[in-house]
């Protein structure tokens, strides 16, 4: 080498690692965007990212609790809020995921990241976690595990089990327990908790879909199918039931009274109520009080004495009121075993029409006026219900429906995963080294995760025509995985116990918790050659379906809030890249510490109620935050197109609207 060699040689690169200032938080380092995988089927767990895992979230209680009562009580006419709640939510999912494949960091991050900074974010979503914090999961889980040991829905009898005496509701209560506690072990084992919850919930999803789409070809009806199917397409209806339905054996009926209203349902059995409750105004109160007012013994006693001349297997009765006309409908109800699928379940045999002080009788609806006949086939179709047009309603009546609404807007905010739960793609995406993600790492497992590592801070990549291809392909990559897997098994996971219902509790008066416990019965009656095998095998499909959400209540909590202190902590800054399972862990433990003092002395329908709606508050507000993050801190080129703000846009307004709407009919 000559002395003039060296003026050949590359001038070496600066050491400094490159930065770019990302908001309110410390600078982002920046690398290359990786190249988006290829659809090859024959790499199939490559295909398998958080839409799937983030589907077994969504089949829990809303499509098997909340979506099953509302459906058994309502019909299928309210399915298209799931609809809307489930496509608000794909827009959501899918620009929480984009942030992810950005910078490598979850969307929660983001939401620091914007300004003023955490000062004024994190009091914010403190406050906006309180609908996750509830272990309801655990408590809902118990409820088919106990009926299937009880060998029947949980009561307040004593039961013996395991040398101890409790009664049945003090045995749901402690397996309540029992699964909370054990949900958290599947999140110590794997090299990544990632890793074990997307197994979790690939399994989950696949069985479960595919026992329940079987019983649903084999056992519901043609007109149940529809009924459902075009339902999540009847945007603006609702139903108007009948004043009073008596279906076989189970029955709601109405009086009013003086200013007042009654009304009495339940199911009855051998002549006897075996379950009853009487509303007054809208309000339960003890059927059987001893307090009660002469009015409310009275109508009381009417309603009874209705109920039992009226409600026997085989028959229906439908008493409905259209102004000053009233229409009441007598028929059977056709044997399940023996009814031809594409024939109704019920056939009118007689109807009396009271009109003008005039009473008039048919055996035919042919022989009844044509807007009367439209009136009455629809009752008998719909088995005592009405559509009709919500606007319209409200333009006439001057207000909404007299509907539950509050298990109405729980169905509709947990369809899907519901409030700050869907952030979790942003993180999924992380931890599976989607985009950016594969250079910042994952959140290890307490057991077998030594070698993995999550970087403090995010990493983004300079814009050049390479990277802007990739980035094509990788946004390409999260809407087939949210628009095609997680909608596509949403929809499924929500219509096929939902036709469950209507095919066999449809008119039963239904708690959320315990929908699917009773859909149980109903199957178990209609195969009672082997009542005993479908009905521990619908339960133990039952607790499949909620115990895993057990394990990710405690785990998108634990993941959130880690993320967050690893980022924005100057303490949690100085721990290894390993350590990081020292904070999930930690957070992990004082949720298990709350979840057991939650469900000693919460109700868990309650608690699953009010979570709901707040989480309606949640996502609206995450909404707004999402589109002002990707708008703000994102390149140009990589910003959400018009179609999706316009769609995060929705996401909010449906979703603090329908909070509204509870708010306004509580009050009223």
């Amino acid at each position: 080498m000559t002395e003039h060699d060296d003026q050949l040689l590359p001038v070496p690169e600066s050491t400094t690692p490159k930065k770019r200032a990302g908001g309110a938080l410390q600078p982002w380092d920046v690398g290359d965007l990786p190249e988006p995988p290829t659809m090859d089927w024959r790499k199939l767990p490559t295909l398998i990212g958080p839409g799937i895992l983030m589907a077994g979230v969504a089949i829990g209680a809303g499509e098997w609790l909340f979506g099953p009562a509302v459906s058994a009580q309502y019909g299928g006419t309210l399915l298209w809020l799931a609809t809307l709640s489930i496509l608000g939510q794909v827009f959501f999912n899918i620009e929480v995921m984009r942030y992810a494949l950005y910078c490598g960091e979850p969307i929660v991050v983001g939401y620091f990241r914007t300004t003023p900074g955490p000062r004024l974010w994190l009091p914010i979503y403190l406050l906006l976690e309180i609908c996750n914090i509830w272990p309801f999961m655990a408590a809902n889980a118990a409820v088919p595990l106990a009926a299937a040991i009880f060998g029947h829905l949980p009561t307040d009898a004593d039961y013996r089990l395991l040398g101890i005496t409790l009664t049945e509701a003090e045995w749901v209560k402690a397996m309540g327990y029992a699964i909370f506690l054990l949900a958290f072990l599947p999140l110590v084992f794997g090299g990544t908790i990632y890793r074990v919850i997307e197994k979790m919930m690939t399994f989950k999803v696949v069985v479960v879909l595919l026992v329940v789409a079987v019983i649903a070809v084999f056992q519901v009806s043609w007109d149940n199918m529809v009924e459902v199917v075009t339902g999540f397409g009847r945007f603006g209806q609702v139903p108007d039931r009948a004043e009073s339905v008596i279906a076989g054996r189970h029955f709601s009926v109405n009086l009013p009274g003086d200013g007042r209203e009654f009304t009495l349902r339940g199911t009855i059995g051998d002549g006897t109520p075996d379950f009853i409750e009487l509303l007054v105004d809208g309000s339960k109160v003890d059927p059987q009080g001893k307090n009660q007012d002469a009015e409310t013994r009275t109508v009381r006693a009417k309603l009874e004495k209705l109920v039992r001349s009226e409600a026997r297997d085989g028959r229906f009765l439908v008493d409905d009121l259209d102004g000053r006309r009233r229409l009441l409908i007598r028929g059977r109800i056709r044997d399940p075993l023996k009814k031809r699928r594409a024939e109704s379940a019920w056939v009118a045999e007689s109807y009396m029409l009271v009109a003008g002080g005039r009473t008039q009788t048919f055996a035919v609806g042919e022989e009844m006026p044509a807007e009367v006949r439209e009136w009455a086939d629809e009752l008998v179709a719909l088995q005592g219900m009405r559509r009709v047009g919500l606007v319209g309603y409200i333009g006439e009546h001057g207000g909404l429906p007299d509907l539950n609404w509050a298990i109405i807007i729980a169905f509709a905010a947990i369809a899907g995963a519901g409030g700050l739960s869907n952030t979790l793609a942003s993180n999924y995406a992380r931890d599976k080294g989607w985009g950016m993600g594969h250079h910042v790492g994952a959140i290890p497992s307490a057991i077998g995760g030594h070698k993995v590592e999550l970087s403090h801070v995010g990493m983004v990549f300079d814009v050049d025509d390479t990277s802007r291809q990739r980035w094509k392909g990788w946004v390409r990559y999260i809407v087939r995985d949210q628009a095609g897997v997680w909608l596509g098994c949403c929809l499924l996971g929500m219509a096929l116990p939902c036709m469950m219902s209507l095919e066999f509790i449809r008119n039963v008066p239904v708690e959320g918790n315990r929908a699917a416990a009773m859909t149980a019965v109903g199957l178990a009656d209609h195969l009672p050659g082997y009542r005993g095998l479908v009905w521990t095998f619908m339960l133990m499909v039952s607790f499949l379906v909620l115990a895993p959400n057990a394990v990710f209540t405690g785990e998108q909590i634990s993941r959130r809030w880690t993320d967050v202190i690893w980022t924005i902590s100057p303490r949690a800054q100085r721990l290894e890249g390993g350590q990081v399972r020292l904070i999930y862990y930690g957070i992990l433990s004082l949720y298990g510490v709350w979840g057991l003092f939650a469900l000693a002395f919460f109700d868990p329908l309650q608690i699953a109620i009010i979570g709901a709606v707040l989480q309606n508050v949640a996502l609206g507000c995450a909404a707004l935050h999402t589109l002002y993050v990707n708008r703000t801190l994102l390149p140009r080129e990589m910003q959400p197109n018009r179609l999706m703000q316009v769609g995060l846009v929705f996401c909010s307004v449906f979703f603090i609207t329908i909070s509204i709407v509870v708010v306004v009919t509580r009050v009223m």
